[in-house]
């Protein structure tokens, strides 16, 4: 018997269609939601430049005219290379660091506090969907002020030594910082906690993390303890892709962060999921 001839069946088959179509319809507009709410957040680093771009590099030119211009003359190199290439990984990861973590944490805690968070829970956007779009807002400010970076400090430096390893280290740091924004952007419940996360935290660990020396010639216990700082990993892995130079294991690091960046983007989905503290 045919589908026509079904008593029936008609019914059955049209309505399998527009549940399929349904289905289709709604994937499109997830994906639409997602370009768009992730466009505004580019738009809004564009936009702003000059509070999100422009201090970042800054400082960072600074500290290699400090560091690399002032103090190089009496520390002309370290571990055999020019102090100037020596530093500039650790200040590209520190620049991805604080911008991209800044970025969307600053972001979801504005969306939550002045209300319009509601406009997007109430979309038909996953979470995983939004927190990639706050993610991407934080990636491209942290992307792009280290790439200024990279391109002041690149003609007074003898180049980048292996590309590959250099981009993976920056995009695993902007992956891993960005959704740590957002974690903190949705358990903050004022500017204090998150500029507490940002100052106390973020940034200490990240200039203590062999940006400006190298660890292997600190003295016990300074040595050890900064081992036990994560962010150490990603700069000596950084700084082997620039320079070809690196005290632990690099491939080791890049892997750990590889799961770390997967672990802390999960758990970032897991909080937008529950949708606790998302509303005041």
């Amino acid at each position: 018997m045919s589908g026509d001839d079904h008593p029936g069946g008609g019914v059955t088959i049209t309505g399998a269609a527009d549940s399929r179509l349904g289905e289709a319809e709604l994937r499109a507009a997830s994906r639409r939601g997602t370009l768009a709410l992730s466009g505004r957040e580019v738009r809004r680093v564009t936009k702003l430049w000059t509070q999100t771009i422009l201090p970042p590099v800054v400082t960072a030119v600074l500290f290699m005219a400090v560091f690399g211009g002032a103090l190089g003359g009496n520390l002309r190199t370290v571990a055999g290379i020019q102090y100037l290439w020596f530093i500039l990984p650790g200040l590209l990861i520190t620049t991805v660091t604080g911008q991209a973590f800044a970025n969307a944490s600053t972001s979801l805690y504005q969306a939550r506090n002045e209300g319009y968070i509601d406009d997007v829970l109430s979309s038909p956007l996953r979470s995983a969907e939004v927190v990639l779009a706050y993610m991407v807002g934080g990636l491209y400010r942290g992307w792009i002020a280290a790439g200024l970076v990279g391109i002041v400090a690149l003609p007074f430096v003898p180049g980048v030594e292996h590309w590959l390893v250099t981009l993976l280290v920056l995009m695993l740091t902007g992956i891993i910082f960005s959704a740590l924004g957002v974690v903190t952007g949705i358990w903050a419940d004022s500017f204090d906690q998150q500029a507490f996360i940002a100052a106390l935290v973020i940034t200490p660990l990240s200039l203590l993390g062999g940006v400006f020396y190298n660890v292997e010639t600190l003295s016990e216990p300074w040595r050890t303890l900064t081992l036990f700082d994560p962010i150490y990993y990603l700069v000596d892995a950084a700084r082997y892709g620039v320079t070809g130079l690196h005290e632990s294991a690099v491939w080791l690091s890049i892997l750990v962060a590889a799961v770390v960046a997967v672990l802390v983007t999960l758990w970032a989905v897991r909080m937008f999921r529950t949708g606790r503290r998302l509303r005041p």
